[in-house]
């Protein structure tokens, strides 16, 4: 993908709250990591309740992930998952415009053996990753150990920021694909490059298959034994999480999976479903709950969301 062009249009008024919130968001970078962690907290505490439609879904998601849980403990996960939320704001800023020295000293890598291994086949390689809070700087600080990251993004709806996105996102990686452009990834894959897919989001029942996730029957992509299937490319599960008693980020990458893809699809998305649990379990809080997982529900079913 070739680098935007800031066009005219974009400086037309209908995009001056976006130029706003986005000075805004530069002006953060210039904060201490630790105040970031206290604004984030304060920001929490003054809009958990405000925020009554991203609340529901939070807990709802929670509660259906959770029920082993009391409901108290249900609640401060959700308020935490909140907080992370919001962190994730400030952590754009970080990525976009924090210094690599800032971000080497914010982070430690783990498994990057794995990465070296599954290289060594000449295939590519398949990232996955999952919609984690904590999934912009974790793709900035990777991009500082891996100079064939190529990313695979949504497009957003808003010009401007979907501007910035890209720029940023480009200036760091080794490439961008959107998220539906299966030929691309294809052909990056194909030429040796590690490709960041994240394949946990609900995109409908096209392409896709309901295979188990935190205990419920969740509609869950195909793409990734797809891809693996055309390319013979590995796949390494990877995510970053915050570490609050260092003040710093771990990235961790596990071994490829085995015997994927297996011909079975509902046995290969209950595959990704499973490692990405494995990371949940690490830092719950961390994961993004206010998105709708499960809004797809198989025949039958009502709205999990419904208010």
């Amino acid at each position: 993908m070739k680098k935007p062009n800031l066009t005219l249009k974009l400086f037309a008024p209908k995009h001056w709250p976006t130029w706003i919130g986005l000075s805004l968001l530069r002006l953060i970078a210039f904060l201490p990591y630790s105040w970031m962690k206290k604004c984030s907290s304060i920001f929490s505490f003054l809009f958990y309740n405000l925020a009554k439609r991203r609340k529901h879904i939070i807990e709802t998601n929670i509660n259906l992930c959770f029920p082993e849980k009391t409901n108290e403990e249900k609640r401060l996960l959700s308020r935490k998952a909140f907080t992370s939320t919001i962190m994730a704001i400030f952590e754009f800023s970080l990525s976009w415009w924090g210094t690599k020295k800032q971000l080497t000293q914010l982070h430690r890598i783990e498994g990057l053996e794995h990465i070296e291994k599954a290289l060594e086949k000449n295939k590519g390689v398949i990232l996955v990753s999952s919609h984690f809070t904590t999934m912009e700087i974790a793709g900035a600080c990777l991009c500082q150990h891996l100079d064939n990251l190529v990313l695979t993004y949504k497009r957003s709806t808003n010009e401007l920021l979907d501007f910035f996105i890209q720029t940023q996102r480009l200036r760091k990686s080794a490439g961008l694909i959107k998220h539906k452009n299966l030929r691309e990834m294809l052909r990056s894959i194909k030429k040796g490059n590690v490709v960041w897919f994240a394949p946990d989001q609900d995109f409908g029942e096209k392409d896709s298959v309901f295979a188990p996730f935190m205990g419920v029957e969740t509609c869950t992509l195909l793409s990734t034994q797809r891809i693996a299937k055309l390319t013979g490319a590995p796949v390494i599960p990877f995510y970053g999480a915050r570490i609050d008693s260092e003040s710093k980020y771990v990235i961790r990458l596990s071994p490829a999976l085995d015997n994927f893809p297996s011909g079975d699809d509902r046995a290969d998305a209950t595959a990704i479903n499973h490692a990405i649990e494995q990371q949940i379990k690490q830092a719950p809080e961390q994961y993004l709950w206010a998105h709708r997982r499960f809004k797809t529900r198989p025949k039958g079913e009502k709205s999990l969301y419904s208010i």
